[in-house]
């Protein structure tokens, strides 16, 4: 995490220094972005495990707390101006809880799994798409927005290993599971030359605003189980991500050469 923090400084320094440049570039039909960076689960998908099951904590939260992001993303400009773009965004998103030591479940008859390792993963894959909004695509330091509708393929597994050996260990998967969403983004796209950049920026992504509903679980499987019941309320799919990675223009316009 300090990592990232200092590359996006870094970056963001360089945005800063390069926007003060006067020159201007050709605005591209087409732009390319390549990037990928960390996820930060919000509640309800992060937890404390055992701790939330302990204190029923409603909705129980899905126990993933934080993982990394990749993707990339197209825009074409419907103007000449190159201010206004049509996106399409493909992003595979990884959580995680990390390993969870827990010690003598069975007392508490929570889990009845005894003491051990345990972890839980999500996996969510993400077609988006929507509309951006450049403000100063010929300058060399270009901030954007951009909103997105988004159809979310999740999935994922929770593990246990057992203390002394994999007697009593278990796996258990997700049943993957569509949901419809939204997601809100903002960035700087810094051109480094007319066809190459990087790019840095973060986005809030609502997973499950529509889709929402309940499966039974079964000794091998189980289901999002997201939509609110007569026991639990409802669970939000929500997470931040930061980003940095390169970008590609393409379809700048060419200088006629008037013959003499």
């Amino acid at each position: 995490m300090k990592k990232l923090n200092t590359l996006v400084v870094v970056l963001l320094l360089l945005a800063a220094t390069v926007g003060l440049n006067s020159q201007t570039f050709p605005v591209p039909k087409w732009n390319i972005h390549i990037h990928g960076g960390y996820t930060l689960a919000l509640p309800d998908l992060k937890g404390t495990f055992p701790t939330d099951l302990q204190t029923q904590k409603n909705p129980t939260p899905y126990f993933v707390n934080n993982g990394f992001n990749a993707g990339a993303d197209i825009k074409y400009y419907i103007d000449k101006k190159s201010t206004f773009g049509l996106l399409l965004t493909l992003t595979y998103t990884a959580l995680s809880s990390g390993n969870v030591g827990v010690n003598d479940l069975d007392s508490n008859s929570i889990l009845g799994i005894g003491s051990g390792t345990w972890k839980s993963n999500m996996n969510i894959f993400t077609i988006g798409v929507g509309a951006e909004y450049d403000f100063a695509p010929k300058r060399p330091a270009n901030p954007f927005v951009n909103a997105q509708f988004t159809t979310n393929i999740i999935g994922g597994n929770t593990t246990f290993e057992k203390d002394g050996g994999f007697v009593d260990s278990y796996s258990r998967d997700m049943t993957s599971s569509v949901r419809f969403g939204a997601m809100f983004a903002a960035g700087v796209d810094v051109k480094l030359s007319k066809q190459v950049g990087v790019v840095i920026g973060g986005r809030y992504s609502f997973a499950n605003l529509f889709g929402k509903d309940s499966t039974a679980d079964t000794q091998t499987s189980y289901g999002l189980n997201d939509k609110e019941t007569t026991t639990q309320k409802s669970k939000k799919i929500a997470y931040l991500q930061f980003f940095a990675g390169v970008s590609l223009y393409f379809g700048q316009p060419t200088k006629k050469v008037i013959k003499k």
